[in-house]
């Protein structure tokens, strides 16, 4: 598709659309409407303190959209008795345990790239000593190959997966950084 002037206006009428009625909450501010706490809390936690996958889903998702300098605000709207202490303490509890994955996950791809580098100059410098002692192409069109494999695994391992995992990471930080308010809405106004 060729990007035609057309396009472009389109593109800059989307971009800087200023009349949505989205475009005047604060990005750094999550509202969430929960009319029970079976949406907050997992139906299968026996002590209450295990949140739902839809609730965490939602707020890593709005969470993206919040600026790097402010910091992230979620404002829970219900009826129902709920403590912004046990919430934060839950919320907490979950980022931990995905922080911790998260971080997991980053050493071990570091530890996957490296072994890919070392693997792949292993490769070239058998390259090397085979194009010195033989010339057979087959063989060393296979070496070569598999060497440039095990480097670019290496690269993409260290510099394009890595970094998103660590974008994971900082995330994570945000949200269990995040203050919490539990806005109590009456019971019409909440059945509305």
């Amino acid at each position: 598709m060729f990007w035609n002037k057309h396009n472009k206006e389109i593109d800059r009428l989307i971009l800087n659309n200023t009349s949505d009625d989205k475009s005047t909450d604060n990005p750094s501010e999550i509202n969430v409407k929960i009319y029970n706490t079976d949406q907050l809390f997992s139906a299968y936690s026996y002590s209450g303190d295990k949140l739902n996958g839809e609730f965490c889903e939602y707020i890593f998702d709005k969470a993206k959209d919040a600026p790097l300098k402010d910091r992230i605000r979620i404002k829970i709207h219900t009826a129902a008795d709920l403590d912004a202490s046990d919430v934060q303490q839950s919320l907490r509890s979950h980022c931990k345990s995905e922080y911790i994955e998260s971080k997991k996950q980053v050493k071990r791809l570091v530890l996957i790239a490296t072994i890919m580098t070392i693997l792949g100059i292993i490769a070239l410098t058998a390259l090397i000593l085979i194009n010195h002692f033989t010339d057979n192409i087959y063989f060393t069109s296979i070496v070569e190959i598999s060497a440039w494999v095990f480097i670019w695994e290496a690269v993409d391992f260290f510099f394009l997966q890595r970094p998103v995992v660590k974008g994971k990471c900082i995330l994570i930080q945000r949200i269990y950084m995040a203050e919490i308010e539990v806005c109590k809405d009456d019971e019409q106004k909440a059945q509305e």
